[in-house]
C-alpha cells in the first residue's frame, strides 16, 4: 500500500513541535497595543534566544560604535520589525537543524531565510496586514523536505542532488519517487500543529499559487516570489525556470505586470541587504 504524508510525519520524534515562541510572536503582531517592551518580556524568557538578538544586534551591519548588552538596546538597534524576524527565525531553525548538521541541510535552511526575508518585503510592499505570517510561511514552507530528508535519507537526498543538477519539475520527480511532495508532507505536518490556515496554505500551495483558497492566495503569491527570487540568487535546490508558472501566477494573484515586479523585487533585494545578518549570523 503506497505512503501517505499523513503516514510519513506519523512518529516524528526527529521534530521537535513548533516551538511555542514563534505562535507567540504572530498573536503580539497582530495586536496593534504590542509594545516593545511585550516583546522584551517574551524574548527574556528564553536565555538563547536572547543571546541570539544581542548577537545579531553586535553584528556589523548594525554599525554600533559601543557594544549592545541589553535586550531594550538591543530592540532599539535592530528595530521592532527586524526583532520580530529574528525570534520566528530562532524558533524555526531548530526544524531545519535536527541530527547532523550538512551542507544540505544549511542549504535548506538559507533558502527558508532568503523566501522568507523578500517574500515579506514583498508583502510589505504591497500593503499586507500579515507580514509577520508571511515570513513565518516563508520560514516554513519546505520544511516539508526537512521530513523527507529525515524520513528517506539516502533516497530524498540523492533526488535533491538530481533535482539541484537538471532541468525538469521537482515536485514531478517527488510525485515519480514517492507518490507525494514535500508540500503535501509540510502541509500534512503544519495540519497537525493546528498551525495558522494562511501559513499552511502557503506551504501545500507556494509552486501552485493559483489552487490555494481565495482568502489565502496573496499570501501564498508572496511566498511563490520570495521562493523565486531565492533560487534566482542560487540559494536553495533547484532551477530558476522550474519556478517561472508559479511565479506567473503570484504575479497574476497580486496584479503584477513586468514592470511593477521589477519595482517590487528592487524592494526585496534592498530588504535582504539590510536584514543580511539574519543569514551570516544564523
Amino acid at each position: 500500500m503506497p505512503m501517505s504524508p499523513q503516514d510519513v510525519i506519523q512518529n516524528l520524534g526527529e521534530l521537535p513541535p513548533l516551538p511555542q515562541v514563534a505562535t507567540r510572536v504572530i498573536r503580539l503582531s497582530a495586536n496593534s497595543d504590542t509594545s516593545s517592551d511585550d516583546l522584551q518580556n517574551l524574548i527574556r524568557m528564553d536565555q538563547a534566544l536572547s543571546a541570539q538578538v544581542l548577537r545579531i544586534a553586535n553584528s556589523a551591519m548594525f554599525g554600533r560604535v559601543r557594544e549592545v548588552t541589553t535586550l531594550t538596546q538591543a530592540i532599539l538597534t535592530l528595530g521592532f520589525a527586524t526583532t520580530r524576524s529574528v525570534v520566528l527565525a530562532s524558533s524555526v531553525k531548530n526544524l531545519y537543524t535536527r541530527g547532523p548538521v550538512g551542507l544540505q541541510e544549511r542549504v535548506l535552511w538559507e533558502h527558508a531565510l532568503v523566501t522568507a526575508i523578500t517574500g515579506s518585503a514583498f508583502a510589505k510592499a504591497m500593503g499586507f496586514s500579515t507580514m509577520e505570517e508571511v515570513f513565518l510561511a516563508g520560514l516554513m514552507h519546505d520544511i516539508g523536505k526537512c521530513v523527507m530528508a529525515l524520513k528517506f535519507p539516502e533516497a530524498y537526498g540523492a533526488l535533491l542532488r538530481r533535482i539541484n543538477g537538471e532541468e525538469g519539475d521537482p515536485i514531478g520527480m517527488e510525485l515519480d519517487a514517492f507518490g507525494f511532495d514535500h508540500t503535501m508532507v509540510g502541509e500534512a505536518l503544519l495540519r497537525s500543529w493546528n498551525i495558522a490556515e494562511g501559513v499552511e496554505a502557503a506551504v501545500r500551495w507556494h509552486h501552485d499559487p493559483l489552487h490555494a483558497a481565495a482568502q489565502h492566495r496573496r499570501q501564498v503569491a508572496a511566498v511563490a516570489l520570495g521562493n523565486q527570487m531565492a533560487i534566482d540568487l542560487q540559494v536553495g535546490v533547484g532551477m530558476p525556470d522550474a519556478l517561472a508558472g508559479a511565479t506567473w501566477e503570484a504575479m497574476d494573484i497580486l496584479q503584477l505586470d513586468d514592470s511593477s515586479y521589477q519595482v517590487h523585487r528592487t524592494t526585496a533585494l534592498r530588504a535582504l541587504e539590510q536584514d543580511k545578518a539574519l543569514l551570516t549570523d544564523f
